[in-house]
């Protein structure tokens, strides 16, 4: 029975932590318009922490060149840790991960994301 109940959370958690994302990422108030955040389908290749960011890379880049995607744990931790974990489910799952970005959007620079081939994330979901 423990065994079966494991096997459940191995599947729901994720599934939850990717809804609750996605249900935060989205603006609650009305403000100044922002750049439009875009989304696209990555079949992750390797999965990363370090100690400014986590990243995943993609198989095929975003517009030619973008292939990592990336959240600053210098902004918050506790998101850093669930999107690491977002990351992580897709690729050991070998899902497809949407991940949620402004394509104009270069701030990761602070923590190591390179304007050349990476994108800061608002948002991830584990895809089947």
């Amino acid at each position: 029975m423990l065994k079966r109940c494991l096997k459940l959370a191995i599947v729901v958690v994720p599934i939850v932590v990717a809804v609750v994302l996605v249900v935060t990422s989205v603006p609650t108030q009305a403000g100044a318009p922002s750049a439009p955040t875009d989304v696209f389908t990555c079949t992750p290749f390797a999965v990363a922490a370090f100690e400014t960011r986590v990243h995943v890379r993609c198989t095929q880049p975003y517009n030619t060149t973008i292939y990592y995607f990336a959240y600053c744990a210098t902004k918050d931790s506790a998101t850093a840790s669930r999107m690491l974990s977002v990351f992580t489910t897709a690729k050991a799952t070998g899902k497809d991960l949407f991940v949620y970005f402004t394509p104009s959007d270069t701030s990761g620079t602070a923590c190591g994301c390179a304007t050349a081939d990476c994108r800061v994330v608002t948002g991830a979901e584990v895809r089947p």
